[in-house]
């Protein structure tokens, strides 16, 4: 009888796949078994992932590197006369000091070299000043910076302890050891030859002993000649030797010009050892404050009447004060020591009372008298010279 085809129910073998077939077409009926598959990638990822991760490098850098900014920040404010000690020289008649009293500050800014985002986060406080590094940096690494920051200090508190002897009555001898560069013009080309520190001590072979030695040195010579000069250069052992070259001033037609400010390094003959620990703290800035300090201690007397005084601002040789730099953050830094007057240079008079906002009475000085006469006004006695 014919029918439909026999099925053997025991052959249970799958049907042979077509050549043709897809991986996930049914073949006789079954399906296969799914064949995993990755997360597919967006079109958009292959432009959008090469530029945030651009992005992310850039912020990263932007977070570590160093910028050519400089944040001024309030530093502290330190009792000076705990920092001095005074005495006799070995033979010499032992001074008179006048110990205890701990009312004079001096002011110190805080200084830091952002890196990267920091200058911006620190410009939120309003405290803090953040501007271009070159101005105060000059053709100096922050480290050539230091050095010379300290050496001024040194400097600085040399010429407190000339002022403040000879006005309680010592007599101090000075001579000059040669010329100081202060500061120089970067776009010389005597400029990377020299750095700020450096004392000229020898030209053309002849000795220099002052700043006009060395003027007179280089007006001996023509518009693009070199000058033979040796110097002794800051954290330096030894005498250095350079040929630099000279250009014309340009305000005098035919007149040689280095390109430097110059001052005399004094050598000081003090009757009697003044040590003041100013530790780590550099800058000429508290010149003055050393000198009333001494003052202070080297005669009878108060020269505060019991009041704390903030002071800053540079001294001369002649008593002479001269302006100093982070005026507002020294403000900041007087207030929270409860300083109620500070003595400022008068080119910064301005500055300090618009920091001060009424917080404390503010004093502009222009010489060592001015600032005797400040503090005598609020209630501080004259300066006496010591018996003997």
């Amino acid at each position: 009888m014919m029918g439909a085809p026999m099925i053997d129910p025991q052959n249970t073998s799958p049907a042979p796949v077509p050549e043709t077939a897809r991986p996930d077409e049914a073949v006789g009926g079954v399906l296969p078994p799914a064949v995993p598959r990755g997360p597919r990638i967006s079109r958009v990822w292959w432009f959008a992932g090469p530029a945030l991760l651009v992005a992310i490098a850039v912020i990263a850098t932007l977070l570590i590197r160093p910028v050519p900014y400089i944040v001024l920040m309030p530093g502290d404010a330190t009792e000076v006369q705990p920092l001095i000690t005074v005495k006799a020289k070995d033979g010499g008649k032992r001074p008179f000091v006048d110990e205890g009293r701990h009312d004079l500050l001096f002011l110190t800014v805080s200084v830091r070299f952002p890196r990267g985002l920091e200058a911006l986060y620190r410009t939120l406080d309003d405290r803090n000043q953040v501007a271009p590094s070159k101005p105060y940096l000059g053709t100096q690494t922050s480290k050539e910076s230091r050095t010379f920051n300290l050496s001024l200090m040194t400097d600085s508190k040399d010429r407190a302890a000339k002022v403040a002897l000879e006005r309680v009555g010592y007599h101090v001898k000075v001579t000059s050891t040669g010329a100081v560069i202060v500061d120089l013009d970067p776009s010389y080309p005597a400029a990377p030859l020299l750095r700020p520190g450096d004392t000229v001590v020898e030209a053309d072979g002849k000795p220099v002993e002052t700043a006009d030695d060395l003027a007179d040195a280089i007006k001996a010579h023509r518009p693009g000649e070199r000058i033979k000069l040796v110097l002794e250069r800051l954290g330096v052992t030894g005498k250095i030797s350079v040929d630099a070259p000279l250009v014309e001033n340009p305000q005098k037609a035919g007149v040689a010009q280095l390109g430097v400010s110059l001052r005399d390094r004094p050598r000081y003959d003090f009757p009697v050892d003044v040590t003041i620990d100013s530790g780590d703290v550099g800058g000429p800035s508290a010149g003055l404050a050393f000198t009333l300090a001494l003052i202070d201690v080297l005669s009878p007397g108060d020269l505060t009447g019991g009041k704390r005084v903030a002071v800053t601002g540079t001294i001369d040789l002649d008593g002479s004060v001269g302006p100093v730099g982070g005026v507002r953050q020294k403000t900041e830094a007087a207030i929270d020591k409860g300083a109620v007057l500070f003595l400022v240079p008068s080119d910064e008079y301005h500055d300090a009372v618009a920091a001060a906002r009424g917080r404390l009475k503010v004093e502009k000085v222009d010489n060592l008298d001015q600032a005797l006469a400040a503090l005598e006004r609020a209630g501080g006695e004259p300066v006496e010279k010591p018996a003997g």
